[in-house]
């Protein structure tokens, strides 16, 4: 039975899923995430988000660096950090709590 999603909320402190590592390709030199079944590429992107997941920062705290790197509105940002957090953590590449 698949355990149900826990709420990703403003105070939500995402961080990689234990036996996820973020590395750089050795070839390519690219963000990727590795876990025992395989690898995902990152790209600039993702990897911002992937780098602000430490289980400290919270997601409202994710939300705002990311919107200060990009000089973007948060607001708008976050849906789509939170769409994002939400996918890596259907595939257990995440974790909050």
């Amino acid at each position: 039975m698949m355990e149900h999603q826990p709420r990703l909320t403003a105070t939500s402190r995402p961080k990689l899923a234990a036996k996820v590592l973020m590395r750089l390709d050795p070839l390519t030199q690219e963000p990727i995430l590795l876990y025992p079944e395989g690898v995902v590429k990152l790209n600039e992107t993702g990897a911002s988000i992937v780098r602000l997941c430490d289980g400290e920062s919270t997601l409202d705290e994710i939300v705002q660096a990311l919107a200060q790197l990009y000089h973007v509105e948060a607001e708008p940002l976050r849906q789509e950090v939170m769409a994002y957090l939400q996918n890596l953590y259907r595939y257990s590449l995440l974790a909050w709590h």
